[in-house]
């Protein structure tokens, strides 16, 4: 027992001399939290209480004058009863909570651990974005130096060949933009980098055939040698062709061949307004109606290519001019371009064409008295065209019933000639009207408007087209 109080006192001394060590070091304020004890006077009173249960006592060692800080008290001996009795005459002190004490959150855990979790979170969420856009940014710029080789190169490119002028006096600015809008080239500070590079001692103007598949040096190169003037042709086309016709026009002047022309006018070559052309499946050649009659000048022995691109450019101009009003009209462009084409055939002049507008536009409006349009303008489409072009039976009576408006309701397919912007304008500002039908004196050019049918036979009797009851 004396070896036990001994040892005691010995660890409550110890342990006060290491904090007096450690105050001296300048510990931190904060210290673990522990349950008080009483004094070393209590303490030792406490050991000779037990010491009072064994036959002999001992006299226990004095204890300093210095009073520990708190800590953990530990008697092995002490009975449960004294500990009771004890917790009876004097309650444990509460430990003052330190001022920096962390408030706990209800289900017990500290803030301060939530929110350093929460920064180690979001520096993680940090990195992945730093990592992505790195990584985009890796991928675009290797992306486009690849994009770039290859336009340098030509890979990718078409073989196609593409005839155009450079006009005397033009810049090398000027001639990149040239080559831009041809199509030969994409990227015009590309071009002119590859100007300083490959210096050219001089770049000559006048007509040139260029492939975009040569490559920027090989153009440079093409383009600093002196050249023959190519042999060009003019051609006039009127309000009213079908691209049959002009086809024919175009292989009779030695530009293209019919069958060339037809297939690649026929096709989509990437401009704005071909977005527009309802494709409805049931036209006989989809891009009718979309050749500007005008006078163009052709390459003698060009490509389909060239010269579809040239017509297109020209019509893409044309449409800007009238593309308001066709979306404020209420009907899409294919009806626009199919009833402007009706109108160019059926009026006698350019005067009449808002009448005659109005009229189609008239029967358009009540469909359930005037189901059909009755225009024999339709009919010779189908005899000059469908019937000499359609590669088989089924075929032309498939378009037929597509084109005929006399067995047809409301529109055709899709227009039966090429239209001038007289006859475009006429159906997008048509006159007003209560017209359902009119004809014309082929010989003299008048035409007759009438709102019953029976005014209308009288008309025709008039215009010399039949003869009187």
């Amino acid at each position: 027992m004396d070896d036990l109080n001994f040892n005691v006192d010995d660890i409550i001394n110890d342990v006060n001399s290491k904090i007096k060590s450690a105050e001296k070091n300048e510990a931190k304020e904060e210290s673990v939290e522990a349950e008080p004890i009483a004094d070393t006077e209590n303490s030792s009173e406490d050991c000779e209480q037990a010491d009072n249960t064994d036959e002999k006592p001992q006299e226990t060692p004095e204890a300093t004058n210095d009073k520990p800080e708190p800590i953990l008290a530990f008697h092995e001996d002490e009975s449960e009863e004294d500990k009771s009795e004890e917790d009876e005459d004097k309650e444990p002190e509460k430990p003052e909570k330190p001022e920096r004490q962390e408030k706990k959150s209800k289900s017990g855990k500290k803030k301060k651990k939530k929110r350093k979790k929460s920064k180690v979170n979001n520096s993680v969420f940090g990195g992945i974005i730093l990592v992505i856009v790195i990584l985009t940014v890796s991928l675009v710029l290797a992306v486009g130096g690849i994009s770039i080789g290859m336009e340098y190169y030509g890979i990718g490119k078409t073989d196609e060949d593409i005839r155009f002028n450079i006009p005397a006096g033009s810049t090398n600015s000027e001639i990149a933009d040239i080559l831009v809008n041809e199509g030969v080239i994409k990227n015009k500070k590309l071009f002119m980098l590859a100007l300083k590079f490959e210096k050219p001692a001089a770049i000559y103007p006048g007509d040139i055939t260029l492939q975009p598949s040569s490559g920027y040096s090989e153009i440079i190169e093409n383009l600093s040698q002196m050249r023959e003037s190519y042999k060009t042709v003019s051609i006039t086309f009127t309000e009213g062709e079908n691209l049959l016709d002009i086809a024919k026009k175009l292989e009779d002047n030695e530009v293209c061949t019919a069958d060339d022309f037809l297939f690649e006018f026929n096709k989509n070559q990437g401009f704005d307004f071909e977005n527009d052309v309802d494709d409805n499946g049931d036209m006989f050649y989809r891009m009718e109606g979309y050749f500007y009659p005008d006078t163009y000048e052709f390459y003698v022995n060009d490509s389909a290519g060239n010269v579809t691109k040239k017509l297109r450019e020209q019509f893409e101009k044309k449409y800007e001019t009238v593309k308001a009003k066709i979306k404020n009209s209420g009907m899409s462009l294919n009806e626009v371009m199919t009833l402007a084409s009706i109108v160019q055939l059926e009026a006698a002049s350019e005067d009449e064409m808002p009448k005659v507008a109005s009229v189609f536009l008239n029967r358009l409006d009540d469909p359930d008295t005037y189901p059909m349009l009755q225009s024999d303008t339709t009919t010779n489409y189908i005899n000059n065209v469908i019937k000499t072009e359609a590669d088989n039976t089924a075929s032309i009576e498939h378009y037929t019933e597509c084109y005929d408006t006399y067995k047809c309701k409301g529109l055709p397919a899709g227009p039966i000639c090429n239209p001038g912007m007289a006859a475009i304008n006429a159906v997008l500002e048509p006159k007003k009207t209560d017209y359902y039908y009119f004809c014309n004196n082929l010989k003299t050019g008048e035409t007759f408007y009438a709102k019953t049918l029976d005014e209308h036979e009288e008309n025709l009797v008039k215009a010399g087209l039949a003869k009187k009851k």
